[in-house]
Formats: C-alpha cells, structure tokens, sequence
C-alpha cells in the first residue's frame, strides 16, 4: 500500500511509526512522502508531516534536500498547526545548513513574538533558535529575553522548555 493510501484510510501513531520505519530503511522513499506533504489535500499534508519529526530524530540527513520546501511552508499564513509544529519539531533534530539558517531563525522568533501560537510551536521555535544561538552566539541577549517575557504567562511546557535552555544559555555564558 502507497503512502498516501496509508495517510487516507488511517491516520494513528502505528502507521506513522511504519512510515518512518520504511524510509529509515528505504530513504528513497522519502520523496513519496514529501510529494505527499507538498501536494496534499490539506488532511494529508498533515498526516505526511507527522513522520517528519521521527525521521529526523532517526536521520536528520534525510531532511537535507528538502530545505527549501520546509521553509516555503514554514513561511505560509494559513498553514494548519500541525504543519508547522511538525517542521519545527524536525529541525530541532537538525544540522541546519547555512544558507538556511538565518530564514529559520527569523521564522523561529517571529513565532516567539506571537501570543497566538500554539505551545508546541512556541517550544519547538525555542529549541530551534537556541541551537542556532550556539553558532550565532550575538542572539542569545534576544532569545534569553523572549523566554524570560514568555515565561510568567507561559503554560506548564513553555515554563519547562523555556526553563531548560535558560539554564543552558547560562552555563554558556560563563
């Protein structure tokens, strides 16, 4: 059965693990499944973004020509969060390569800035902007203060997340 197959007629943690587990095994495969996350419809551009998170954890290489579609639709208005969270939840795994960075780490902190954003991709982006912090070290003022101005209103896992890399971000500073 296609991965689209798969992604139409059941959409649980077993078929995502499944999916993953084929194209750790079969990496050509991920070209299937990122067609499926580029072309949609809308439900399956969700359900083929879920494995992203779990192949880049296994492989981060396998996300290394895809780059440009994952900020294209990391930059898109009415992307549904589960999109977005599910990049993010992936480049957090990440090597991210240069030319990429700065686009990621913009994206990364405009999430930050906005009030609006689901837990997930407020903890994500902080994790996402904190690796790049140890390469562009000039933006940890700014990263340490956005998660010092989230944490008094933040949720149980913005606190536990935001907490965990200012600890972090102080033992580089010393």
């Amino acid at each position: 059965m296609s991965f689209k197959e798969r992604l139409e007629n059941e959409y649980c943690k077993t078929t995502t693990t499944a999916i993953v587990n084929e194209i750790c095994e079969q990496p050509k495969k991920m070209d299937e499944l990122m067609q499926l996350f580029v072309e949609g419809p809308l439900r399956i551009t969700q359900r083929a973004a879920w494995p992203l998170g779990f192949i880049a954890q296994r492989q981060p290489a396998l996300l290394s020509n895809y780059y440009d579609i994952l900020i294209e639709e990391l930059h898109k208005e009415d992307n549904h969060d589960a999109i977005t969270r599910n990049i993010l939840r992936a480049l957090q795994y990440t090597k991210i390569p240069k030319k990429y960075q700065g686009k990621i780490l913009n994206r990364c902190f405009e999430f930050l800035h906005d009030s609006n954003q689901p837990i997930a991709i407020h903890a994500f982006s902080m994790t996402v902007a904190f690796n790049l912090s140890k390469e562009y070290t000039d933006i940890i003022p700014e990263l340490k203060s956005t998660i010092e101005m989230m944490l008094p209103n933040g949720s149980a896992g913005i606190k536990s997340r935001g907490n965990k890399i200012l600890k972090q971000i102080n033992k580089m500073s010393l």
